[in-house]
């Protein structure tokens, strides 16, 4: 299994595979059934992820993952035999990117694992820069500068001076995956996030390394999409009833994945926004794009399923949504997302806007209070929006015009017209006035879905490993088109474009 895969017509003729798909609010464990080209996505336990504040950071409660991630695994197991399958051909795993922990020579796990939203960055990326400027950062990673990028994460890691020999550095899903198998290795589209390598030579960069204080010896060796790093420990295989399962590389950022699954044609322009907590909208291409100009747009350039390159921004997605409700239902209303979404619909338009992308909505806690102090008048008094109706369309109208400076933005910078159509992929694909608002603001169709990309495109990368997929170009997006349905919106008629 190295990357290659084989011609589908050598494969079982039906296989189920298990995608961790681990999210910054919600993780899962999928059962993939592969037949005949097509796939059938299949949940098999579904959880929650979130923060905790412990020893001064905001951090990952990883204990708790790692059980649910092992009960899922189990289901996944026992839902396959349930179905006449031989239990689980393979297990390919996906998260949030920019995080990491810390592993002993001993295997065990050194501290906490801190999340991206801590403070603990604040000023870093400044502090390095002065080291290696920020221009020249992003001409060797083409990586946007962020504050929670992982360089400055580690730059600011007070841990990494009194590490003991032979410990390593393991993004999340690295680290599930040496939990799983006891292999220690670092998978390139996560890899590619951390600021840290070349997107030319496609390894470590050793000054940017230096400037962080981050010896080499740290950092696990690289594999790629479709890679296999080891197999289910003996022990835990029999503990959990599957066996040794080998573990393969999907595209380990979750981004990377999601992207995978975009339900494309060979010969189209992929742009794409993967809806979730971030909206992530962008280009699939085969170079990246390292101007300076780029740099200062905020783009970034991170590493794709094959080879490609993701060229994309960041802008705060469904997390103002999410994080709005939470504020809502902590102060005792009870807040359906459907039925408010309704209500968004239901309001007058065109009266409030936001910049999804300032870094005052990063942080949690009380976000409706400052997406209506943030929100201007479009026109007419002074006022902003009151009711959790107007607050959630001023937040998606906002969105959507974001979408479209940005996708705009995009082309120019990498030298490409503006495509046919926008794939819309993850959760935030459900969100049909959300769809809308982007189809009129772009004046382009908008194909919203797969709802579960991030899992289709891990379980399309293990499958197509296995030899279950073609890997012929395009194959892989074929199967997901023959396995979803897909829901397209078309500007409006008075739409702006």
């Amino acid at each position: 299994m190295n990357g290659e895969g084989r011609a589908a017509s050598d494969a079982p003729a039906r296989i189920a595979v298990a995608a961790i798909d681990l999210g910054a609010t919600s993780g899962r464990v999928m059962l993939g059934v592969i037949t005949g080209g097509r796939i059938d996505l299949q949940q098999a336990r579904r959880f929650e992820n979130h923060l905790e504040t412990r020893e001064g950071h905001l951090n990952w409660d990883i204990e708790a993952l790692w059980v649910e991630i092992r009960e899922g695994l189990a289901a996944a197991h026992q839902r396959a035999l349930a179905q006449g399958l031989d239990g689980l051909a393979a297990i390919g795993i996906d998260s949030w990117a920019v995080d990491y922990g810390l592993v002993g020579p001993d295997g065990a796990q050194i501290g906490e694992v801190i999340a991206y939203r801590d403070h603990r960055t604040d000023g870093v990326a400044e502090r390095v820069a002065a080291t290696v400027p920020a221009a020249e950062q992003f001409a060797r990673t083409g990586i946007a500068q962020q504050p929670f990028n992982t360089l400055y994460q580690l730059a600011a890691d007070d841990r990494l001076a009194d590490l003991p020999a032979g410990s390593h550095l393991l993004m999340i899903p690295d680290l599930v995956a040496f939990r799983l198998t006891g292999q220690r290795r670092t998978e390139r589209t996560n890899a590619s996030s951390t600021g840290m390598l070349s997107v030319t030579e496609r390894d470590w960069d050793e000054e940017l390394l230096a400037a962080a204080g981050v010896d080499r010896s740290l950092l696990a060796p690289l594999v790629a999409p479709g890679e296999q790093i080891g197999t289910v420990g003996a022990a835990l295989g029999a503990e959990l009833g599957i066996g040794e399962v080998p573990v393969i590389a999907a595209g380990s950022h979750d981004t990377a994945s999601a992207v995978f699954a975009a339900p494309a044609r060979e010969d189209e322009l992929v742009a794409y926004i993967s809806s979730g907590t971030w909206s992530l909208i962008g280009l699939e291409l085969p170079a990246p794009v390292v101007t300076e100009e780029a740099r200062l747009a905020g783009f970034t350039n991170e590493g794709g399923v094959d080879g490609t390159i993701r060229f994309l921004k960041n802008v705060a997605g469904m997390w103002l949504v999410t994080e709005s409700i939470r504020q809502w239902e902590g102060g005792g209303a009870r807040v359906d997302l459907g039925d408010l979404l309704d209500a968004a619909a239901a309001v007058p338009g065109d009266r409030f806007r936001i910049d999804p992308t300032d870094p005052e909505f990063l942080p949690p806690g009380r976000m409706a209070d400052r997406v209506m102090l943030a929100a201007r008048p479009i026109a007419g008094a002074e006022e902003r929006p009151r009711t959790p109706a107007e607050l959630v369309r001023c937040i998606l109208e906002s969105l959507a015009e974001t979408y479209r400076e940005e996708l705009h933005a995009a082309c120019r910078l990498a030298g490409r017209p503006l495509p046919a159509r926008l794939h819309v992929v993850g959760g935030g694909s459900r969100n049909a006035l959300l769809n809308q608002l982007t189809a009129d603001a772009l004046g382009l169709e908008v194909v919203a879905g797969p709802m579960e990309a991030t899992a289709l495109g891990n379980v399309a990368v293990i499958a197509r490993a296995l030899g279950a997929l073609d890997d012929a170009p395009g194959a892989a997006r074929a199967a997901v088109r023959a396995s979803v349905e897909l829901e397209s919106f078309t500007p409006s008629a008075d739409a702006a474009g």
